[in-house]
């Protein structure tokens, strides 16, 4: 194994290395080797995009559009590109140019699954959530067993109220990663609103077994407790709650 460019050797490969470090979320170490590799061949296009998808995974959005310009120079057309100028205009809140990049994204990969999953969550912040459900089953037509397309499209069918629509989609989640304590969450919630305090509880606690400070988790518990007329367990759940924050409904969209 190479021992990368903090030891003054250079790697083997600093793309591919730079690559599995962004993997890991090791977005400073692997901008090191994107920059490696773009001292010895500025054009290198994969490390141009490389270097944008570190920057913006570390908040750095105005150097990762300077790496996007450059790569843009060299590709106009290639989805990455588009995809990554996409995600900027979405951490930044401008949905509207975030989905015009996306569309262009889309243009040029049309089974791009990160553009589609990114479209729906767009679509989902306008309060377009047919439109958002039709971006997120875009993605599982193209990978069923896509974690996030599924647990997203749950939060769009549990917001407009079709909760066992939305239960199926956690089910699909959990048998994809059961670990996934925001799921549990989500899904006891549905179940609370369908009345089914007891199975609402069995989710809620493997949610709270896996995060124990989930706040959302331990005020749903309590409001389930409380309907099953169990008012002293209640009461403690929402002591726990008024020490962390106050609770809120599912988790969003992510």
């Amino acid at each position: 194994m190479s021992d990368g460019v903090n030891n003054g050797v250079r790697s083997s490969d600093p793309v591919r290395e730079g690559m599995m470090l962004a993997c890991l979320g090791r977005y400073n170490e692997a901008l090191g080797h994107f920059d490696e590799a773009l001292a010895e061949e500025p054009e290198n296009i994969d490390a141009l995009l490389g270097r944008a998808m570190a920057l913006v995974r570390l908040g750095s959005f105005a150097r990762a559009v300077y790496a996007l310009e450059d790569a843009q120079k060299l590709d106009p057309d290639r989805a990455d590109i588009w995809y990554l100028q996409g995600l900027i205009s979405f951490q930044r809140g401008n949905l509207q140019a975030a989905l015009y990049c996306l569309d262009m994204a889309l243009k040029d990969s049309p089974e791009h699954m990160e553009a589609w999953g990114l479209s729906g969550n767009c679509h989902y912040y306008l309060g377009e959530y047919q439109k958002a459900m039709d971006c997120y089953d875009k993605v599982l037509k193209i990978d069923d067993r896509y974690p996030r397309a599924w647990y997203n499209k749950g939060v769009v069918l549990s917001d407009i109220r079709l909760y066992n629509e939305a239960l199926h989609c956690y089910g699909m989640v959990l048998d994809i990663n059961p670990n996934m304590g925001v799921v549990w969450t989500n899904k006891g919630y549905c179940l609370a609103m369908l009345n089914r305090y007891k199975e609402a509880l069995d989710c809620l606690n493997v949610a709270l077994d896996l995060n124990p400070d989930d706040v959302t988790a331990l005020n749903n518990k309590a409001a389930a407790l409380r309907r099953l007329g169990r008012e002293e367990e209640a009461v403690a759940f929402d002591n726990k709650v008024r020490e962390l924050t106050i609770g809120r409904g599912p988790h969003t969209v992510i």
